[in-house]
């Protein structure tokens, strides 16, 4: 065994964390699309925000920078625009980290992206054959509460619902019914 992986595999055998990783799905989160984020130099201030986010008390929008006002302390965002090629760059913020990202989640008193708050996909705690389930399970949450599709997509979707999902067993073929005998 390589001194490197065996190096490893004692740390991870005698760290103390317990504590799981816990899932992007579950955290609280605040989408930058879903705030009206100024194309002037004003700034704005978002008294009902609260409503939307219950953990944010208000929030001070800007066209550099936002705030967001929760657990008795104030927490500033830098916002970046990334240029789409079509109309107005879209909005992103800078993380403390340094990156630039469009969600941020809410753990431990702190507003941080993914990366700083330690969290992961579903998908990834999954293996190849409980992976299609969690698909399926958001394609039924989605049709549920999402009630104006058009037909023709909603009937696709049932469709591929409805159907034995493919379950891969390897990454050159799937488990499905064969069209031949």
């Amino acid at each position: 065994m390589p001194w490197q992986l065996q190096r490893g595999l004692l740390e991870r055998r005698y760290s103390r964390r317990t504590e799981r990783k816990s899932l992007v799905e579950n955290l609280p989160a605040i989408n930058v699309n879903d705030l009206k984020i100024p194309r002037d130099y004003k700034t704005y201030t978002t008294p009902n925000i609260s409503l939307r986010y219950p953990h944010i008390s208000s929030a001070r929008l800007s066209f550099h920078v936002v705030e967001f006002a929760h657990s008795g302390r104030i927490q500033s965002f830098r916002i970046k625009r990334i240029k789409t090629g079509f109309g107005f760059p879209r909005p992103a913020f800078i993380c403390q980290c340094g990156r630039a990202v469009i969600n941020l989640y809410f753990r431990n008193q702190n507003l941080a992206c993914r990366r700083c708050c330690n969290a992961t996909y579903a998908s990834r705690t999954l293996d190849k054959h409980t992976r299609p389930i969690l698909k399926a399970r958001r394609l039924e949450t989605f049709l549920e509460l999402k009630t104006n599709i058009r037909k023709h997509t909603r009937h696709r979707l049932l469709k591929r619902l409805g159907e034995k999902a493919l379950m891969p067993q390897s990454n050159y073929n799937t488990q499905g019914s064969r069209h031949w005998k």
